[in-house]
């Protein structure tokens, strides 16, 4: 693994990016982590906050063997990372965002299709304490964090990262029925209403899990509908 942290950057995510030919020459499995993003990046190009207390990382990985699965994996061993070394529990909202078990927005994850062998993944999370301030309104649930409590140091941020990619290099989930089990155990809206957001079209059902390309499953008037590149919103 070739690990880079830095104190303040713009973008971990912008910056493996656009290095990741040289990067390459020292690892295939590139690790970048800092203490401070002015400029991060969330899903779709939206704007992830930078905060005190916080992780920001990005990294290489091979892509899921069916790629659309590749940010719910990730997802996925993330949660179960933080819950077997810190006893941290948080949840996964459907497609990429974590949230506190109070349902608020405290990470949120990306992924980008370079090739056959390399995703480009991100990973934010608001581990620590957060300054008394009012949710930005792209919040659509609120702005959380796992712990006030934690308070983080800048060998924190680099180390904590470290661990969990080692830990998603270790623990890939290939078998698909599998992810999409523990994706279920890992939903804080299974069988929630939810609205989706498909392009500008608005639908509202109940969510039932997620399909074998990583897609919504949406009981709507008593039919299943599949959403693949959607934003949803939980309603209950």
């Amino acid at each position: 693994m070739y690990h880079t942290h830095f104190s303040t950057i713009h973008s971990t995510q912008i910056y493996l990016r656009d290095n990741l030919v040289e990067l390459k020459t020292h690892d295939d499995e590139i690790l970048i982590t800092t203490s401070e993003q002015t400029l991060g990046i969330g899903r779709k190009g939206s704007q992830w906050d930078s905060y005190a207390n916080s992780l920001a990382m990005s990294f290489t990985m091979k892509p899921n063997p069916v790629p659309t699965l590749t940010p719910i994996e990730i997802g996925v061993l993330a949660i179960e990372f933080l819950k077997s070394e810190y006893n941290i529990s948080i949840k996964l909202k459907w497609p990429n965002d974590l949230l506190t078990t109070e349902g608020k927005k405290c990470g949120g994850i990306i992924a980008q299709y370079i090739n056959t062998e390399t995703v480009i993944a991100g990973l934010g999370l608001n581990l620590g304490s957060l300054p008394v301030t009012d949710a930005p309104a792209h919040y659509k649930h609120g702005l959380g964090n796992v712990s006030d409590a934690i308070s983080l140091q800048a060998s924190d941020q680099k180390d904590i990262p470290a661990k969990l990619y080692q830990f998603i290099l270790k623990h890939r989930i290939s078998d698909t029925a599998d992810l999409q089990a523990r994706f279920y155990n890992a939903c804080i809206h299974i069988e929630k209403m939810v609205n989706v957001d498909d392009d500008g079209d608005d639908y509202t059902g109940k969510f039932m899990g997620i399909g074998k390309n990583g897609e919504a499953l949406v009981e709507i008037d008593n039919e299943v509908r599949s959403f693949l590149a959607s934003s949803l919103k939980i309603l209950n």
